[in-house]
């Protein structure tokens, strides 16, 4: 109790700590004070480490290291240590300790004790006397003491080249009297109460040198006071700042100056400094920034607010990552980008400054939209001369109709497509082709409505755009294009010197504006497909001619010259039986020309067979070569399976195939014996020609196969997507063999491959949709705009083409729910750009390969077939680098996961709380904790997640789900 009363009634606080377990067992009033009062917190029960002292140069107190832990550890004494603590208001509060070991009487410490001493004032007034000290010995400035009644005490050299006074002439007297100040009466009976009610003043006057000479003055006095407090005179602290005043008045003509010329520019100007707060902004920004905001703001409000908190939904983007890199490296940098918080283009230009960055940009909307626009018509350029080679490469005008509306809807990116042909017999239109249309209006022969757009086009013979086909007061809305939506149109004249063939239209169910290079690309697309339909009209024409003449060869053949060649033959029996071996030639080789004078009878009238039963047509055919077989039988076997009606121009084609095989048999094989097979399948027709003749060797010279006629049929197999095999033998004859396709004449199943689309853009899907319809080897078992959608749509698909950048989510991420229900399927994906990240994404959820959405249309169904033939469509090396990509995105979120796993439960609450929006304040009377361990837990919560601000932490934190922001 003794010892109690004496702590508590010391001078200095005192602390009693039980060793070794640092549990506190006596704090007196003073030191409790020092704790609770200015420091702001408990005193604890026990030493704990989150208690901060600092060395005098800054560094940190380890735990270790402090004065009492030192003493009931190794038993020093510490005598009069200074060490500092951090005051709630970011001040120090200095102190002076000793700590001493208590020890019983066997020399064992079991305490300490601890006596600190608050000295903050005290080394406040030391270093004010040495400061003061140090400006009378060493400083330019003028130093000034007065005594209680303001004269002169003390004049130093500074004082004398500022008035030019010299000590001697001026200690003793007044101050006004040798340095008189331009101030009235009031203003220097105020300076003086400032200085008695609170010890200082500052300011700027004008004083008056000896010669009378202004001088422009900083002025700092303060008064000095005695042990009781009261005022024993004054210090006096003169500075000229002449030569400061006018340079900070050529800084603000100059400053004036460069707003001035800021203010007039048209670009975005604004400063920031180190910690991206605005510190200038010109009128432009402003404007932009109420724009951007919504919100009324004045130039005093922004400055001072940071840019990234202004304007959060910039952070990450390609703007953002530039300037921060243009901070860091304090580099000049120039660059072009798309900003998708504002929807523009910009140009900016960043230079560094010693404080921070100037920042200025423009607006280059319209310059890229001219880019754009050369560069589109380039496109279009490309893909209408892409266009005219496969006009002129095929033969086929609806082939040719359909990839040409489905080119423009995709290249204009439009919802409805197509060709509206004008017959020439009627005052109808008929829809020949199109893309986005209801099922049944393509082929749909419709009353032509003169006063609709596509009769408006063809009255005026010109390209009709309408942005409004309602509001239009040219023509009227068809009601084909109400029934769809349409709003917006373009429709060209599709040329022919006779007459017009029809319109070519691109329609839209949105507003918008085609542009002239649009107009320039329907109408060139327009001009290939008049180029195409004026070929297939001269085609159809010198077809008709070549039928006509064909047909008159053939009746004139078999009417008049096979007529005169059989009564020739009757003669000359008659007339050479006196010579019977010159009868028998005569007669045999006029035989052998009949024979193959009606062999090409045959050939000229089958193309008018068509429609004549195959099975009638084959057995006329061997009929034809029995007739002209010389010491051979041709047998024909039939099967049951072999279809009984027409197969059309499939039929004549297969006829003239065997028909070849026959002839060569005939002509170069000699055989005893040939037979001719034909059987089929539901989807398969087989055909072979056999003899027993004379083989031919592979490398032989002299082998048919190097004929026209043997060229000709492999040729016509594949025309008709067929097979042809021949095989010989110089000992046992030669074979013949055919297989073709009757998937189209016969309608029978084919074994398809089942493709499933998953495209959002409607016109993109139905384009390649009908490519995929043309070809006899697909069916389109189901169309999807979204992953929600094609999730119904995964039973018995065994390729899926799939876009990744769906409404709902990453195309690839449907690829394993496909082959858990389709296992054997397929996948194919598209991507508007190829990037590499999501290439990589969809390579490693198990894609076969990857398509630019702008493929041609047949390219993309050859890579389909490809697939499924087993091909790779991707290079090894190029799926191991796409694979390491992978990889790569992978550990980076894995490392960004481990971070996340390193934060403490209180340091998610703290980034919670910023979530929330809380500044430091709030957030520590949130968590009941001080401003300085907030701020402690914020720059941990930095550091851990390797970011350089809260909005950082706390973007980063939502990405992963590690906060959540208030609805």
């Amino acid at each position: 109790m003794g010892l109690a009363r004496v702590v508590a009634q010391m001078p200095a606080a005192v602390i009693v700590v039980e060793a070794p377990s640092g549990r506190i067992v006596h704090v007196n009033a003073r030191a409790r004070d020092m704790a609770e009062r200015q420091l702001g917190r408990p005193v604890p029960h026990e030493l704990t480490p989150d208690w901060e002292i600092f060395h005098p140069d800054g560094r940190r107190y380890a735990m270790k290291e402090w004065p009492l832990v030192r003493s009931i550890t190794t038993g020093e004494e510490v005598v009069d240590e200074e060490y500092f603590n951090v005051l709630p208001d970011g001040g120090r509060m200095t102190i002076r300790c000793s700590s001493s070991p208590i020890r019983e009487d066997e020399g064992r410490i079991v305490a300490g004790v601890l006596v600190m001493t608050d000295v903050t004032e005290q080394k406040r007034q030391e270093e004010r006397l040495k400061y003061l000290a140090g400006l009378l010995d060493n400083t330019e400035d003028a130093i000034v003491a007065l005594d209680a009644e303001w004269l002169v005490t003390v004049w130093n050299k500074g004082a004398e080249r500022m008035y030019g006074w010299t000590a001697d002439e001026v200690v003793g007297r007044h101050t006004l009297e040798v340095a008189y100040l331009d101030m009235s009466d009031e203003e220097r009976a105020a300076v003086r109460h400032v200085v008695a009610e609170h010890g200082r003043w500052r300011g700027e006057v004008v004083a008056r040198r000896k010669d009378g000479a202004a001088v422009s003055v900083e002025l700092i006095t303060v008064a000095l006071r005695g042990e009781r407090g009261e005022t024993t005179g004054f210090l006096g602290l003169h500075r000229d700042i002449g030569e400061r005043k006018e340079a900070e008045e050529a800084l603000r003509s100059a400053q004036r100056h460069s707003e001035t010329i800021l203010e007039s520019i048209t670009d975005v100007f604004v400063a920031v400094d180190r910690e991206w707060r605005y510190t200038y902004v010109n009128a432009r920004a402003l404007r932009r920034m109420q724009e951007r905001s919504g919100r009324q703001l004045t130039r005093e409000g922004v400055l001072g607010q940071r840019l990234w908190e202004m304007f959060p939904d910039a952070v990450g983007s390609e703007v953002y990552e530039t300037y921060q890199q243009a901070m860091r490296e304090q580099r000049q940098v120039e660059f072009e980008a798309y900003f998708a918080p504002s929807g523009e283009w910009i140009e900016t230009h960043v230079y560094p400054s010693g404080s921070g960055l100037f920042i200025y940009f423009r607006n280059i909307d319209e310059r890229k939209q001219a880019e754009e626009e050369r560069e589109r018509r380039v496109r279009q350029q490309a893909l209408v001369a892409d266009l005219g080679l496969r006009a002129l490469a095929t033969d086929d005008l609806q082939e040719l109709m359909d990839e040409a509306v489905a080119l423009v809807a995709r290249t204009l990116e439009v919802e409805l497509s197509g060709v509206a042909e004008m017959p020439a017999d009627s005052d109808d239109v008929i829809l020949r082709a199109g893309v986005g249309w209801r099922e049944g209006f393509v082929g749909r022969r419709i009353e032509r409505d003169r006063d609709s757009q596509v009769g408006y086009t063809l009255l005026q013979r010109e390209p009709v755009i309408a942005e409004d086909q309602a509001t239009d007061q040219r023509f009227k809305p068809s009601t084909m294009t109400r029934e769809h939506g349409v709003v917006s149109a373009l429709t060209v004249m599709i040329e022919s010197p006779d007459e017009p063939f029809g319109v070519l239209e691109a329609l839209s169910t949105r507003r918008r504006r085609f542009s002239e290079s649009d107009i320039s690309f329907v109408q060139a697309v327009a001009n290939v497909l008049a180029g195409a339909v004026e070929r297939s009209r001269a085609e159809k024409r010198l077809a008709e001619v070549k039928e006509i003449e064909r047909r008159r060869i053939a009746r004139e053949l078999h009417d008049e010259a096979l007529q005169e060649l059989t009564h020739a033959v009757a003669l000359a029996s008659r007339r050479l039986r006196r010579d019977s071996h010159a009868s028998d030639e005569l007669a045999a080789a006029l035989k052998r020309v009949g024979e193959q004078l009606r062999g090409a009878i045959y050939d000229l009238r089958l193309g008018d067979e068509q429609d004549t039963p195959f099975p009638e047509l084959l057995e006329a055919l061997v009929a034809v070569h029995r007739a002209m077989a010389v010491g051979f039988e041709i047998e024909l076997e039939v099967g049951d399976d072999v279809p009984t009606g027409r197969l059309g121009a499939t039929g004549i084609e297969v006829l003239r195939i065997l028909g070849e095989a026959l002839t060569n048999a005939r002509r170069h094989a000699r055989p005893e014996r040939v037979q001719v097979r034909v059987w089929a399948s539901d989807v398969t027709l087989r055909a072979e020609v056999s003899d027993d003749g004379h083989g031919f060797a592979p490398a032989s010279r002299s082998a048919p196969a190097d004929g026209h006629g043997t060229r000709g049929m492999h040729e016509r197999a594949e025309l008709l997507h067929g097979r042809l095999d021949i095989s010989s033998d110089p000992a046992a004859g030669t074979t013949v063999r055919l297989e073709v396709p009757l998937a189209r004449e016969l309608g029978g199943a084919v074994d398809h491959v089942r493709v499933l689309l998953v495209e959002d853009q409607t016109a993109v899907r139905e384009a390649i949709a009908s490519a995929f319809t043309r070809d006899a080897g697909f069916d389109v078992v189901g169309q999807a705009a979204s992953l929600a959608e094609a999730r119904g749509m995964l039973h018995d698909v065994d390729v899926a083409v799939l876009d990744l950048g769906l409404p709902d989510g990453f195309g690839a991420d449907l690829i394993d729910e496909l082959r858990e229900i389709s296992p054997r399927a397929q996948a194919l994906v598209l991507s508007a750009t190829l990037d590499h990240a999501a290439v990589a994404r969809a390579i490693q959820r198990g894609a076969a390969g990857a398509l630019d959405k702008m493929a041609h249309l047949d390219e993309v169904v050859d890579t389909v077939r490809r697939l499924r033939a087993g091909e790779i469509l991707l290079p090894m090396d190029e799926v191991v680098e796409l694979l390491r990509f992978a990889g790569r995105q992978e550990e980076q979120e894995r490392q960004h996961r481990e971070a996340i796993a390193r934060l403490t439960p209180r340091e998610r609450e703290v980034l919670q709380a910023l979530g929330d929006g809380l500044g430091s304040q709030q957030i520590a009377a949130r968590l009941h904790i001080t401003i300085r361990t907030q701020r402690n837990h914020v720059a941990s919560i930095l550091a851990k997640l390797g970011v350089h601000s809260q909005l950082q932490a706390v973007l980063f934190a939502l990405r992963y789900g590690v906060i959540t922001l208030p609805s």
